[in-house]
């Protein structure tokens, strides 16, 4: 920002032809021969290895804040491979009768690591963003409670009693309401409250599917 320009440069038009041709040929591939296994390499799986040997150590400390997420960046750093190989196969094979089987190689590897990497940036500048609102990231430790508690049904008094950052009940409310909009929650409704004298402590049902997960 502060930086832009109007007027950018286009995408060079052997660029742009080149990836439109390759989103067609995915488009109207058939494979007449069922599933395809997409094997490694010996270099890609060496270089895949070594980023995952990486990795490990630092997902408690360096990326502590996005662990769960990262924890599954290997995994999902191989199934870029596994498209950008199939997409370079789909492009160059046009004319052969019998293409050769499926590997990614390291070029591929290399590429897909590349990727991998930058999007950890983006996850943890996308995670940050949801995490700056204290309301969000207090509802987390809310249904962490609730969910180690095997709960089904609680009320107010019972998360401040179990939640012990909240002090008052101004303070616990916007996440309940929060957690209700989104569906973790419902209001359980009172049918024996007559109207008359003080209401009952309003109860919340915890939402099912949370022990589903």
């Amino acid at each position: 920002m502060g930086k832009r320009k109007y007027r950018s440069r286009s995408v060079p038009d052997g660029v742009y032809r080149e990836y439109e041709q390759c989103i067609r040929n995915l488009l109207e591939d058939e494979c007449e021969n069922g599933e395809e296994i997409i094997t490694l390499s010996q270099e890609a799986d060496v270089l895949i290895e070594a980023f995952a040997e990486r990795l490990e150590p630092e997902l408690n400390r360096t990326y502590a804040d996005i662990v769960d997420w990262a924890g599954k960046l290997v995994g999902n750093i191989q199934r870029i491979a596994a498209l950008l190989c199939r997409a370079s196969v789909c492009r160059n094979h046009d004319f052969l009768v019998a293409p050769d089987p499926l590997m990614v190689d390291g070029e591929t590897m290399r590429n897909s690591i590349r990727i991998g990497e930058y999007f950890i940036e983006h996850a943890r500048a996308a995670f940050m963003l949801m995490g700056a609102d204290p309301v969000i990231s207090q509802s987390k430790k809310v249904m962490d409670v609730v969910t180690k508690n095997g709960m089904t049904e609680f009320t107010r008094r019972d998360m401040m009693r179990l939640c012990r950052n909240f002090k008052k009940a101004e303070d616990v409310q916007p996440v309940l309401t929060q957690l209700v909009d989104y569906g973790y929650i419902a209001l359980k409704e009172n049918k024996n409250y007559s109207g008359k004298g003080r209401p009952p402590a309003q109860t919340y049902l915890v939402n099912p599917h949370m022990y589903e997960q």
